[in-house]
């Protein structure tokens, strides 16, 4: 008896990273037939399933829609699945948008993604719900999901690659990654995000697979040597990324140092390393940082593995790595040292340290992720694996051995993430576009620390001041700029209203000296920045729905109470943050900040450069995503805290 085999030839066709990074409805692709179901996990919150349903009405808006053409099916599902959308239950693509009003969020602990994948293959694949698969039209099914599934994937998926489906699956937050790659056709159609809002900014390589993806099932009898197999061949895209490695320099590393270039020489073995495809840059750092070579340092594979084996350390007993991160993203991943990244290659950053950090990590982390760098975390020795997991692009890529002698054994755990992951811009700016530099209307007053503590600091915070509002775009009826210093009380340097240019506004900044003071009453600088500053008299807009930013930046622990005014601001609706430094209170700084993403602290006034880039984003935020930026936190953890005298 005969048996059939399935040859499916996957074509990936053009999967570059950003190919398509502002599709308009206009910007029709050349798409041949195709039927794509997406899958969506209903569990997910209001706004991501907002975003999910725009990234999928921008998708249509691109391709042709017919039953001739490309059909799209949408199902949801959490313990239960259920269709939303058959493949021919619309032929036209405004009906077909109008319908995806129906995709609504269903609030659920657990997710049966296993009985999702059998219904879709069972329920929506099938000739009556509009599928063409027995016309040898390209099926594929996009899964989208935020959770572990509770229950099985293996059988489910295997049942739809034998049927010549081409599975996509796209995980957030709690996604197991091990599970999505069980259920994708293929490892390089596994996507690991940090949310789906990122969709929104650069919806390209997902656009691309579906667009260029082409799965053909051919069937043919049984050879003479007996039953055949089902053989599964897919031809994948050449790997193309930038990567730098940033290590260690430090007496954490020490004698350790030769199993750190053994690991990276393994890693760099495996690449394809030319101009062309994979470019190889090397910083290390411990107190400081210093670069080895960069991105177009070297042009073949010898050339980089013969200066990797000439490192030596640097040398430090101490490490800043948040700094190391600053310092890679600011000099490493520019194009003028060999960095494609604006081409729409992918840019990695790796990781390998021995010890703990002395400053803080997470913000610039942040800011890494945002621009687009796609970080590996490394770590052996005394390094604590919570930190290697803060610092890398998701937590599943991070990587801890206790001894340094064994990382070789992490190489061929991260060569396949290392290939094939794609990293994308963080929820922070995760809009249609970049904001430009106005960032729109906007008040944004400062309370700095005036006391005679921070006297030898002051030149670091006058610094800290001119880079944020720099790229704002600063005028009467734009952003306004006020500086206020404190100590035992408040006293303006200048108002929202005394300054009308940019330039203007940078020189007074430029020209402030410290007034000095024995210490610190923030609580009464709070009320006055409310009744004062921000009030229409002094230049104030909120009255005219302009939102008010309120940076506090202090060096000490307030003396009275920071807790009612903070909460009276923020019940006038203004977006406060707060940054500490040296001795000040960090659960002070939380009390005033709008939540704890807006609360900052750092060692140093010298490391407020890891603070600024955060900021600058934050004060540059469109409303509406300001708007579900600021939903994140919870007014009631601050108003139910401890009370802080």
């Amino acid at each position: 008896m005969g048996k059939n085999r399935l040859l499916l030839y996957v074509l990936l066709g053009i999967m570059a990273f950003g190919l398509f990074p502002k599709l308009e409805a206009q910007d029709a692709l050349a798409v041949g037939k195709r039927d794509i179901i997406f899958l969506i996990d209903s569990s997910m919150s209001a706004t991501i399933i907002t975003a999910v349903r725009e990234f999928i009405k921008r998708f249509i808006n691109t391709v042709p829609i017919g039953p001739d053409q490309v059909q799209v099916g949408v199902a949801m599902f959490s313990t239960t699945p259920r269709s939303e959308i058959n493949l021919n239950s619309y032929s036209s693509r405004e009906s077909l948008i109008s319908a995806l009003a129906r995709i609504q969020p269903e609030p659920s602990v657990e997710i049966n993604i296993g009985a999702a994948l059998d219904f879709v293959r069972t329920s929506m694949l099938r000739a009556e719900s509009g599928s063409r698969i027995q016309e040898q039209v390209t099926q594929l099914v996009l899964l989208l999901t935020s959770k572990q599934s509770k229950d099985s994937v293996q059988q489910p998926a295997e049942a739809l690659r034998q049927m010549g489906v081409l599975t996509l699956a796209a995980g957030s937050r709690a996604a197991d990654e091990a599970e999505l790659r069980q259920i994708a056709f293929d490892e390089t159609l596994v996507f690991t995000l940090k949310d789906f809002r990122i969709l929104l900014r650069n919806p390209g390589v997902m656009i691309s697979s579906l667009s260029t993806l082409n799965g053909v099932a051919v069937t043919e009898g049984q050879t003479e040597t007996g039953p055949s197999a089902d053989v599964t061949t897919v031809h994948t895209q050449s790997v193309v990324r930038d990567i730098v490695f940033l290590v260690d320099g430090s007496t954490y590393v020490g004698n350790n140092l030769q199993p750190v270039l053994d690991f990276i020489t393994g890693m760099v073995n495996r690449l394809d390393v030319r101009p062309e495809r994979v470019r190889i840059g090397l910083m290390q750092f411990a107190e400081g940082q210093k670069t080895e070579f960069y991105l177009n340092t070297h042009n073949t594979k010898q050339d980089v593995l013969s200066a990797i084996a000439q490192l030596s350390l640097m040398g430090g007993r101490a490490l800043n790595t948040g700094a190391a991160l600053q310092y890679a993203l600011a000099n490493h991943f520019q194009p003028s040292v060999g960095s494609r990244g604006r081409q729409g290659i992918q840019q990695v950053l790796v990781l390998i340290t021995g010890g703990p950090s002395q400053d803080e990590v997470k913000r610039i982390a942040d800011r890494v992720a945002i621009e687009g760098v796609l970080t590996f975390a490394v770590g052996a020795g005394q390094v604590e694996e919570s930190l290697l997991k803060t610092v890398a692009f998701v937590e599943n890529l991070a990587y801890y051995r206790i001894n340094f002698t064994d990382l070789s054994s992490v190489v061929d755990e991260i060569m396949t993430p290392l290939t094939t992951v794609v990293g994308e811009i963080d929820i922070i700016i995760s809009e249609i576009a970049t904001p430009g530099p106005s960032g729109g209307e906007r008040d944004v007053a400062f309370l700095i620390d005036g006391s005679d503590d921070v006297r030898g600091d002051f030149p670091y915070i006058r610094d800290f001041i001119s880079k944020v509002i720099e790229p704002l775009d600063i005028g009467f009826n734009k952003v306004r700029v006020s500086v206020v210093q404190h100590s035992e009380r408040p006293g303006p340097s200048f108002y929202l209203n005394t300054y009308q240019t940019k330039d203007e506004v940078l020189r007074a900044v430029n020209g402030l000296h410290l007034t000095g003071g024995r210490s610190l009453n923030t609580g009464a600088a709070l009320t006055f920045m409310k009744n004062t500053i921000l009030s229409p008299a002094y230049g104030g807009r909120s009255g005219k729905n302009v939102t008010q930013f309120f940076i506090v930046l202090t060096g000490g622990r307030s003396r009275d109470s920071v807790i009612g005014p903070a909460v009276a601001l923020k019940t006038d609706g203004v977006v406060s943050v707060g940054v500490g430094v040296k001795n000040a209170d960090p659960k002070q700084i939380e009390a005033i900040s709008h939540n704890p993403s807006f609360a900052f602290n750092v060692k140093e006034f010298s490391q407020l450069n890891t603070v600024q880039e955060t900021l600058k984003n934050y004060v540059n935020l469109p409303d509406q995503e300001l708007k579900v930026f600021l939903e994140k936190g919870n007014l009631t953890d601050v108003i139910n805290s401890k009370s802080l005298a």
